[in-house]
């Protein structure tokens, strides 16, 4: 076998490093500096004292407590570093979010951590979901925008830059952190051009609100559906987000009710539903939904393995619930999706 030249292994190393190590890519090599929280000026800023240099103003630091079983309960933006010795630090930072649980306390760890992909200190919980946008996150830690196709999105938005795409050619585009855009890549090579946004109207931090169109032309039967989509998200406890969306056929076609598995297409609908936080961000969906054409009650039982980039989902739903039979338009299915987020 002939041997590889030394550009050829370079070429080779290359190769899998962007298609297998997209994570290490995004990964920044965290310097193990760490704090102990020492006391709080007031109920928004606390100082720490830390033995390492090298911390940065306007950084964003987990705080770990010192209970091994809870992990991360909150995060702080560094304000201003003080020196108190050759060897002392006094860190004086503002809490931007922390447990409704678990509140910090003198002792607990100011740490860098690398949130670009899985750490077992940091457990999921709505208190802890970074909605700022940041290239090396996770998606494991990012609000959830994408309940798979059979499901639908939520309310929120990607990140500005940021996009998903699902194996069968959904794809979504972050233009700014309030305004996401899509399409169905795969369906517009069938004579469907087809075209979605959504738009961010209202976020703080027990709920989000959003509404947007979706739009697609049916070329050979000569007809176009335009739906206009609202979206609303609240956080109801430390582990649990419910989500509404109601969607209405602005202009319809025929077929609208024999395509109610898919949201959005023509038909009207509203769907409401559970979002379960896991202790490991993986996500446990369920909840009902009703379709006006068809006058059915509906629903899904879902679950979503999420990666760094990749997830993986897998569902249960039903367009009708009183038709024990197996079929997308007028019964019961399931669905696999596998989409990544990037």
């Amino acid at each position: 076998m002939r041997e590889l030249s030394s550009q050829g292994v370079s070429a080779l190393v290359a190769f899998f490093i962007l298609a297998f190590g997209c994570d290490y890519v995004f990964a920044e090599n965290p310097v193990q500096s760490s704090a102990l929280v020492d006391k709080f000026l007031d109920y928004q800023k606390i100082t720490a004292i830390s033995e390492q240099s090298g911390w940065e103003v306007g950084e964003i630091l987990p705080v770990i407590s010192k209970n091994s079983k809870l992990g991360v309960i909150g995060f702080l933006e560094l304000n201003s570093i003080k020196k108190l010795s050759n060897n002392k630090f006094e860190l004086r930072a503002r809490l931007l979010r922390q447990s409704r649980r678990y509140f910090i306390q003198s002792g607990d760890v100011v740490r860098r951590m690398d949130l670009a992909e899985y750490n077992d200190e940091f457990i999921g919980s709505t208190d802890l979901i970074i909605k700022k946008s940041h290239a090396n996150v996770s998606s494991r830690y990012r609000p959830l925008f994408y309940q798979g196709f059979a499901i639908g999105e939520t309310a929120q938005t990607l990140f500005e830059e940021e996009y998903l795409i699902n194996y069968l050619g959904n794809l979504s585009y972050g233009v700014k952190d309030w305004l996401t855009v899509g399409t169905f890549l795969t369906v517009n090579l069938f004579g469907r051009p087809n075209f979605n946004f959504k738009a961010r109207v209202i976020d703080d931090e027990d709920k989000t609100v959003s509404t947007g169109l979706s739009f697609i032309k049916l070329t050979e039967e000569k007809e176009t559906t335009i739906n206009l989509n609202v979206y609303w998200d609240t956080i109801s406890s430390d582990s649990q987000i419910s989500h509404i969306f109601l969607s209405l056929g602005l202009i319809k076609w025929e077929g609208a009710a024999d395509a109610a598995a898919i949201k959005a297409l023509g038909s009207s609908s509203f769907q409401s539903g559970y979002e379960i936080i896991r202790d490991n961000w993986d996500r446990f969906l369920i909840g009902p939904n009703y379709n006006f054409e068809k006058k059915a009650l509906g629903g899904f039982v879902s679950y979503i393995w999420i990666y760094d980039r990749f997830h993986a989902q897998l569902s249960i739903n039903t367009t009708d619930v009183t038709k024990l039979k197996l079929d997308p338009t007028d019964g019961y299915y399931g669905f696999v999706d596998f989409f990544w987020r990037f």
